[in-house]
This record gives structure tokens, sequence and C-alpha cells, in this order.
């Protein structure tokens, strides 16, 4: 089943939006995290990504906020946190506070035994490996440095390395409401056999159904949802067999 998945991004507590994962772009749009969780449980969502932003740039983190999302998702909602997570420790915190999936990006492509010691420890189904890329090359540092890796062959390591899934993001997509990249989304999802989920650039409904159509096997949103340009009940709808 293709999956549409809210995102809740995290900036000193607040519930914000980044242009191209800038930081200082930021548009504040819950000062309460839990209610934006609210929201979009109530209109049918049964997983949420979160990602602490603050921890990602390492001036800071947002693990209480994280702490409340999952105690009012309870058995509901799954959710799944990235940014930051550069060790196995801090993994394995996450996964014992209840998140059901831990988002591993510069620590999994600098260190690919880090993806294999987490799902050796905790399953496949624990960890999704999150490249970014710009022209295909796999972003790192909170996309502030390129690592000059091939998008496409770093996810094949991945997958090898015991990876649930991948969250393939363009850069230069995100929150740019240019539309989402089906080109690698596609490319990705015949390098590998795991699902692929994919962000940045989401703009409507015929979005989600292009990628879709490109073998997603789901696709992360934020910026257009918090905008109203999707409607999440119906977006929902699209992942209905």
């Amino acid at each position: 089943m293709f999956t549409v998945i809210p995102a809740i991004d995290l900036r000193a507590g607040s519930v914000v939006r980044l242009t191209k994962g800038e930081i200082g772009t930021e548009t504040t749009y819950y000062k309460q995290p839990v209610e934006a969780l609210k929201h979009w449980m109530a209109l049918g969502a049964r997983t949420i990504h979160v990602v602490d932003l603050d921890a990602a740039a390492g001036i800071g983190n947002n693990q209480a906020a994280v702490k409340d999302l999952v105690d009012a998702a309870g058995s509901k909602v799954a959710i799944q946190v990235g940014g930051g997570v550069r060790s196995v420790d801090t993994a394995d915190g996450y996964l014992a506070m209840g998140v059901e999936r831990v988002v591993v990006s510069t620590a999994a492509v600098k260190k690919p035994s880090m993806v294999r010691q987490i799902s050796s420890k905790h399953g496949p189904g624990s960890i999704i490996v999150a490249l970014d890329h710009r022209n295909e090359k796999v972003q790192v540092k909170g996309w502030t440095e390129d690592s000059g890796k091939d998008i496409y062959e770093m996810g094949k390591i991945m997958e090898a390395n015991g990876a649930g899934s991948i969250l393939l993001s363009s850069v230069e997509a995100d929150g740019a409401f240019a539309g989402p990249d089906l080109g690698a989304t596609s490319k990705m999802v015949k390098a590998v056999g795991i699902p692929v989920l994919a962000a940045g650039g989401t703009r409507n409904l015929g979005d989600i159904s292009n990628l879709r159509e490109a073998g997603a096997a789901g696709v992360v949103i934020g910026k257009a949802l918090y905008e109203g340009k999707i409607d999440l009940a119906a977006a929902l709808m699209l992942g209905v067999p």
C-alpha cells in the first residue's frame, strides 16, 4: 500500500518548515508539536515523520518534544524520527522511547556499518536511511556538504547493510513547490529491492499519483499540507488499493 506521511519538523520546540533545508528560512506553523500531531491524526494519518532540525544542525535537540509526540500518538500512529541520529546509542534511545523507526542520514553514508548494527539489533523495519541528493550526488551534514557519492550506488550499499527502506529527498525540490523528482525516484526504485519513500517538492494530488506510478512506496509531505495546498484526507485515499 502507498503511504502518505505528514512531516513534523521541529526547531526550538516549534513545528516549522524550511526552504531547501536552510536554517533561518523557517516558517512556524505550530508552537505546540502535539497540536500538529492531533490535527493530522484527526484527518486519518497513521504515520508521522518527525525531524529534529536542531539536532541535525548540531545546535541542540528536541527530544522532549519527540517524547511528547510519541506519548500522544500511543498505538494509533507510528512515529518515525530523524535528524541528528549519529550513533547506535541515539537510535537505541529513540526506539526504547517508543519510536517505530529511526531515520539515519549522514552517519549512515559515512559509516554504513552503523545501519547494519541497528538492523541486526532491532530488525530492518526499525531503520530508514535518508538519502538526500542534489544532481544525483548524496548531500550530507544537513545538506551543507556534497559527498560526491552516487545516490543510487549508496542506496544499494544501504540495502546491503540492512536498511528497511530508503527515504529519497531532492534538496532542490524541498519546500519549493517545484514538483517531486520523479526521475530520481523511479531510478532508485529500480536500483534497490527495498521500499523507497519520496520527499521534496510535492504540490498536489497529481504529484502524489505520479510518485505512486513511479514505484514509490510512499511520500513524506510537509509544506504543501501546512499551506493547505493538499488535503490530507484526499491524499490518503490515493494510498488505498
